[in-house]
């Protein structure tokens, strides 16, 4: 057995940090108690641990307040929290107003199900929504077609930052502005962006920002949020009601935040190790770990522009360095994205992940759907350049290695 190269970060990112293991053990053993939940020691530190979290987050995405960092399970359950609840408020607030949203064709699945399940809800009024096509090589949008698809009942624009599948990032600050002459609210997932990349909610004009912990930002699976800028929380109507630890002699759910969002007990032992993983990058400083990144990103690109090396395989979306994350998706003409990915684990120990990854307007666009998608490679802070030169070596070697067996 090969040794284990893990380049599948886009998925989730691993290793963590060793601070992100102690961070979790510590909670597990030391403190263990609900927050909100005791006027005890540990009850109180369990509080304090979720603060601190929140508070590095919004340090982190530049946000409104450490209050407006909304803890969700994941990703796909704080964009179903921006999507579905401001449709939910609109549809009370005006019965009889048409709804329409807009999004593209790289949208995650996060976002084309909750619409999906929307337009086909039966309720009134009913939800319209528009698909704008991108850029069939880069996968990047035009704003400008962005615009031309909203209409006078255009309730918000929900914009991947950038593509899980071809890495692509899309115009977020042109798109803001868009969204604010408007008045339309925009939703960013940053799913493949948020600590990965500088992110500055008030720069890039973001009214909802949902991030998933367990990616960048270095956390465990089981934790995400959403962070909402001021005022939005009077659009956005919760999903759920439960206990809260606060104002516990309401039967109603309270309106203050983060409450308003957040019923039950939390996963304050993820939202532990998230917190550490956070104070990672902030140590690091997210810029730092970018530029690495990008270094990595250019020598990715720059070699596999060279097609004679790599005979047979198709980079999908953006060919050049800038416009880009480390994500990286490709096909190659003589098998299937699942065959190469078994071919690059079992002979070089590369971990890769095949199919359609959750995008099937992205794969429509790129041409990719009827092969079975793409095999993907992601980076991340543990990504050495001795990994990247591995990767590189062994498609070399599976390309070449196809065209001498045709």
């Amino acid at each position: 057995m090969p040794r284990r190269f893990y380049l599948d970060n886009a998925a989730t990112s691993f290793p963590k940090p060793p601070e992100v293991l102690e961070a979790i053990t510590r909670y597990a053993t030391e403190i263990g108690a609900s927050p909100g939940r005791g006027g005890y020691a540990e009850s109180l530190a369990g509080a304090l641990v979720i603060e601190d979290c929140r508070d590095r987050i919004d340090r982190l995405f530049n946000g409104y307040g450490s209050e407006r960092v909304i803890f969700t399970l994941n990703t796909s359950d704080a964009l179903n929290l921006a999507v579905k609840g401001l449709v939910a408020d609109a549809r009370k607030a005006r019965p009889d107003a048409p709804i329409h949203a807009v999004t593209t064709a790289m949208a995650h699945n996060s976002i084309l199900r909750p619409l999906n399940a929307l337009a086909g809800d039966g309720l009134s009024p009913r939800v319209t929504w528009s698909l704008v096509d991108v850029d069939p090589v880069t996968g990047r949008v035009d704003p400008a077609a962005v615009r031309a698809a909203m209409t006078p009942e255009t309730l918000f624009v929900a914009i991947d930052h950038a593509s899980n599948v071809s890495g692509t990032l899309q115009p977020i600050v042109e798109l803001g502005t868009i969204c604010r002459a408007a008045g339309v609210p925009l939703i960013l997932d940053a799913a493949q962006t948020a600590g990965r990349l500088p992110l500055d909610m008030r720069e890039l004009g973001v009214d909802l920002l949902a991030f998933p912990g367990h990616k960048a930002m270095l956390g465990p699976l089981g934790v995400g949020g959403l962070c909402i800028a001021d005022g939005i929380e009077d659009r956005l109507a919760p999903l759920r009601e439960g206990g809260t630890g606060s104002v516990s002699e309401l039967d109603t759910q309270p309106l203050t935040l983060p409450d308003k969002y957040e019923p039950g007990s939390h996963n304050t032992i993820g939202i532990a190790g998230l917190g550490a993983g956070v104070k990672w990058i902030l140590d690091r400083g997210v810029e730092s770990l970018w530029d690495r990144e990008r270094g990595q990103i250019e020598r990715i690109t720059s070699e596999l522009a060279e097609s004679d090396r790599y005979p047979g395989l198709r980079l999908i979306g953006e060919p050049s360095t800038e416009g880009r994350v480390g994500v990286f998706s490709f096909t190659h003409e003589a098998v299937d994205p699942h065959e190469l990915a078994t071919i690059l684990e079992s002979e070089f120990g590369v971990l890769t992940r095949a199919g359609i990854h959750c995008a099937p307007h992205a794969h429509a666009t790129f041409g990719t759907t009827a092969g079975g998608g793409a095999t993907r490679l992601s980076l991340g802070p543990f990504v050495s350049d001795d990994d990247v030169e591995h990767a590189l070596a062994a498609l070399r070697d599976v390309c070449s290695a196809l065209t001498t067996s045709r």
